[in-house]
């Protein structure tokens, strides 16, 4: 108003200097006086909406907090939080829509439940494996109406999230294994269990999570997200009177959001950021196997570490986004007893661990942590990574008054991508990795390094690859096939004397390997080759108000091939088929 005065006054000087009669300078001060009135009239009116509009935000808030389930009330939806991520043609957020999930011609309130009482469908993460799982979805929705599975504690917002299964396992081979295969112990054909098959059932894989969700100021964004199974096993703990086995933490973290700017920053166990995504770097965005095997097949890169993470994504659609993770690290040797020691001299590279640690376990002498960065692209048409890893392995060599440490630097890098081949129908993804000492980040479980002459760590060259295949041919139909390998790349050996060490020495004894019972074979010590080729599906049998059950299957074919040593080359394999049927009562 001030500024529109100054201007009319200016004019009236400017019509006093051009002789302007005393009473057009009258009529012009009237109408001066007029616009000023017409101005004060709407501000008043503006300030009056702004206060109905804030006032209409709190009682709708204070309502949803006071009984979340009550029909009614105002839906206000405040820009950059229901729907942060643009929806480009052919993201995943894009395909959520087009599936009918969130249809694009419906309103607010016919999308997400008329006044009325009913919740608004649940939501979970937009990859293969969070819809599977329940996995609560990667970004906020904090001010839009509540969903099945959530709940809303004053300013914080609860999903829910997690299924319950019952399972049944059969293997050709014995392994020990529950729903989490370890590839490598596979028996080979001097072992008795090389000749049992086995059946099981088990519940262990049966998962629990939630994630709490709020504002701390109006653009930044906390959360943090909580995932139990019962895959650990307690000393007590057998298949034999009372399957009693002990919960764990999968994943636990929290996490800030500054949605606007692209920041993204996340403390505490998560899976790796080497890990494939499916759209961005966001944590829950992950691109898992949709296996039934919870150790999911060789070939895929992942840990679930300890890290602290931090995201820069430079659009707000996140189609690039690059991030640095420092992760907890853990070595894995090869087998010990194939290190050469002097006499005198003893080689340490960890110790049993105390206090809260497993007694049981190792617990490895790492003088740094694994370092990991990412970028990845989401042009338009597929999803794209390229990734690279340092790692740092130490050993001590001492003697009596004195010892080294002796430290190699160790890591490598890779990429990987997904690619829809028929829109919302098949997608192929692959991804591999190359470098020395990263064993660790394979499902098949390969050493990270053997010893040298002075038992120092010598990390060995390795490499995975996994590519796969999957879509839906109906609605409720969910097929799937991945083939996968790792592999140690060369040979890491040397003789002293007689005597042969190291990892893959031509020495070895294998000439039993294929001798029930024979004690001459070093191939489970010295895996060259580890790979699975497995097909599956998975299939809606209900989805309601009260959740949804899915019922799946699995058949992969394990094989595993030593280094060639003294009487041959040996391998095994294993035939493994798995069978579950999953309650998601929050999906």
């Amino acid at each position: 108003m001030a500024v529109a005065s100054l201007g009319l006054m200016g004019l009236g000087s400017q019509a006093r200097a051009q002789g302007v009669s005393p009473q057009a300078m009258m009529v012009m001060k009237k109408q001066i006086a007029a616009l000023q009135a017409q101005l004060a009239t709407m501000e008043r009116q503006q300030a009056a909406e702004n206060k109905r509009v804030r006032e209409a935000l709190k009682r709708q808030r204070e309502s949803l907090e006071a009984d979340p389930f009550a029909p009614g009330g105002e839906n206000v939806t405040p820009a950059g939080l229901s729907q942060p991520r643009l929806l480009k043609e052919g993201s995943p957020a894009a395909r959520l829509v087009d599936s009918k999930r969130i249809p694009r011609s419906e309103s607010f309130f016919d999308t997400f439940g008329a006044p009325g009482g009913n919740l608004a469908p649940s939501q979970t993460a937009e990859t293969p494996y969070g819809e599977i799982t329940a996995l609560p979805p990667s970004h906020p929705d904090l001010y839009g109406p509540l969903r099945r599975g959530q709940l809303q504690i004053g300013g914080v917002r609860l999903t829910l999230g997690g299924f319950f299964e019952a399972a049944g396992i059969w293997r050709r081979r014995t392994t020990g294994s529950d729903l989490a295969s370890s590839f490598m112990a596979t028996p080979w054909g001097n072992e008795p269990a090389y000749h049992l098959s086995n059946w099981q059932q088990t519940e262990r894989s049966s998962r629990l999570s939630v994630l709490a969700e709020g504002m701390i100021t109006h653009k930044l964004v906390a959360d943090g997200y909580v995932e139990i199974d019962f895959q650990a096993a307690g000393a007590s703990a057998n298949s034999h009177e009372s399957d009693s086995y002990s919960p764990r933490a999968r994943v636990i973290y929290g996490e800030l959001k500054d949605i606007k700017d692209g920041w993204f920053f996340l403390g505490g166990q998560n899976w790796s950021l080497l890990t494939p995504y499916g759209h961005g770097l966001l944590a829950r965005d992950e691109q898992i196997p949709i296996t039934i095997d919870t150790d999911l097949l060789p070939g895929f890169n992942w840990t679930r570490a300890p890290q602290l993470r931090v995201v820069k994504s430079f659009d707000q659609a996140e189609d690039y986004s690059l991030g640095l993770s420092i992760e907890s690290p853990s070595q894995a040797s090869s087998n010990p007893k194939q290190a050469w020691i002097a006499p005198g001299h003893r080689i340490t590279d960890g110790v049993k661990g105390t206090s809260t640690n497993n007694p049981d376990a190792a617990y490895s002498a790492n003088p740094y942590p694994d370092t990991v960065l990412k970028f990845a692209a989401d042009p338009g048409w597929g999803h794209y990574e390229i990734a690279g890893l340092m790692r740092y392995f130490r050993t001590r060599n001492s003697w009596v008054g004195g010892g080294r440490n002796q430290t190699v630097v160790g890591g490598g890098g890779g990429g990987s991508m997904v690619v829809p081949i028929i829109p919302d129908r098949l997608f192929f993804r692959a991804s591999g990795m190359v470098g020395k000492g990263i064993g660790r980040y394979g499902s098949a479980g390969f050493p990270d390094y053997t010893f040298g002459r002075h038992g120092q760590p010598v990390p060995l060259p390795e490499a995975s690859l996994l590519v796969g295949l999957w879509g839906n041919p109906t609605p409720a139909l969910r097929l799937y096939m991945y083939g996968g390998a790792e592999e140690v790349l060369g040979r890491r050996s040397f003789n002293v004397g007689t005597g042969a060490y190291g990892y893959g020495n031509r020495r070895y004894d294998m000439g039993g390997c294929g001798v029930e019972l024979s004690t001459n074979c070093a191939a489970s010590s010295n895996v060259r080759l580890s790979a699975e080729a497995t097909a599956g599906f998975w299939y809606t049998a209900a989805r309601g108000d009260y959740g949804s059950i899915l019922v799946g299957a699995q058949y992969a074919h394990n094989y595993l091939e030593a280094f060639s040593g003294s009487g041959g080359k040996p391998h095994t394999d294993d035939d493994v088929v798995m069978m579950s049927f999953r309650y998601m009562p929050f999906n």
